[in-house]
């Protein structure tokens, strides 16, 4: 079993805005307080992710600045959980107006790659369902 680097490299970040458009427009949406994640399948060999914090909720930028050091570090730590099979492209966009302490936001964001790596098994699934041609029946 290939073990999965805790780095964070900037290859697993996401950049374009073309795929970030993408995946507002096509991809899921998945809601688990105090995150609202956008998140799509991609072809590449790895899981990227866009970490965003509005303005309009977190005037400072410290306060915005920390907030995505510990999303990106929470991340950074559980990212094993959705390292094999399928590779997506997520959006994390911290909709809470409170500072939470870190070990909220890794339960959080444990959480939502649990739920992530769960709808796309069911996604595959059905999809593979969908592919098997139905068997007549005999009369």
């Amino acid at each position: 079993m290939e073990k999965v680097s805790n780095r964070f490299v900037k290859t697993e970040r996401l950049c374009s805005k073309t795929i970030i458009q993408e995946i507002f427009e096509k991809g899921s949406v998945l809601y688990l307080h105090p995150l609202k994640i956008y998140y799509k399948l991609n072809e590449g060999s790895l899981n990227r992710i866009l970490i965003t914090v509005p303005k309009r909720l977190h005037k400072r930028a410290v306060d915005r600045n920390l907030l995505k050091r510990r999303i990106r570090e929470a991340y950074r730590l559980n990212k094993g959980q959705i390292s094999t099979g399928p590779f997506v492209d997520i959006n994390m966009v911290y909709i809470s107006g409170d500072l939470l302490k870190f070990k909220q936001i890794n339960k959080k964001i444990y959480d939502v790659l649990a739920k992530i790596k769960k709808s796309i098994a069911v996604a595959e699934k059905s999809v593979a369902v969908a592919a098997i041609p139905a068997i007549p029946a005999a009369d």
